[in-house]
């Protein structure tokens, strides 16, 4: 298992030689900036442990997983819908290890990221599947990250991301200046069997308390605002 975890552990050698750059990117056009845990109770971590984990956010622009790995300090294995991997950038998308995500064969991606996770590696998810839009809100959750937690029983590490002006294109936040903000809001035990949807409602409760935003119904109608605090 130890070997096993050093491999999953271990930089692709694309990000091992693009992560400096993008640190430097990232702290100086985007002036972000790391604050300690906001929501630590009932027992919940406030750093990330070693072997297996999970790490989710609230979904707002292109720039996020850049932000998360800046400041994540473990290689994160990220899974991402297909049709938003451009295809001139496919040997960009194998070099760093990404796991795509398609409808037609959306469990071939799930028994990948379990794979890595029981090796120890580190899985990269935006449950909410895309850009809030319109900004502010915690969209539904797919059912993905929770399936994943408890089938691997493995924790999750919740981000919080704010301060990234909201862009017509994912990708225009990448050029835009703003000032991120990255927070590790707690570090949560995975869900037990059964419990998933209320594990995954009080997860989307959490983040739009601590971010002061709009939480989405179960209907899909965008909720009330959440006061932060």
């Amino acid at each position: 298992m130890r070997d096993a975890t050093t491999r999953a552990e271990r930089l692709p050698e694309l990000l091992k030689f693009i992560l400096p750059i993008l640190n430097f990117y990232s702290r100086w056009f985007h002036r972000s900036h790391w604050e300690g845990a906001a929501l630590i109770s009932d027992g919940l971590a406030d750093k990330l442990p070693s072997g297996g984990l999970i790490v989710a956010s609230n979904h707002v622009s292109g720039l996020d997983p850049v932000l998360l790995q800046v400041y994540c300090h473990r290689p994160i294995r990220w899974m991402m819908e297909r049709e938003m991997m451009i295809p001139l950038l496919n040997r960009f998308w194998r070099r760093l290890t990404i796991i795509p995500v398609e409808k037609s064969r959306g469990s071939a991606a799930l028994r990948e990221a379990c794979r890595h996770l029981v090796s120890g590696g580190v899985i990269g998810i935006f449950p909410e599947g895309k850009i809030a839009r319109p900004p502010e809100r915690i969209q539904l959750f797919h059912p993905g990250l929770a399936m994943i937690a408890r089938r691997t029983k493995t924790p999750v590490a919740v981000f919080l991301l704010d301060g990234i002006a909201p862009c017509g294109n994912p990708f225009w936040s990448l050029f835009r200046r703003s000032r991120a903000r990255v927070r590790l809001m707690a570090v949560v035990p995975p869900p037990v069997a059964g419990e998933e949807s209320a594990w995954t409602l009080k997860l989307r409760s959490q983040m739009g308390a601590a971010l002061g935003a709009k939480v989405d119904a179960e209907d899909g109608r965008c909720g009330e605002q959440v006061a932060s605090g």
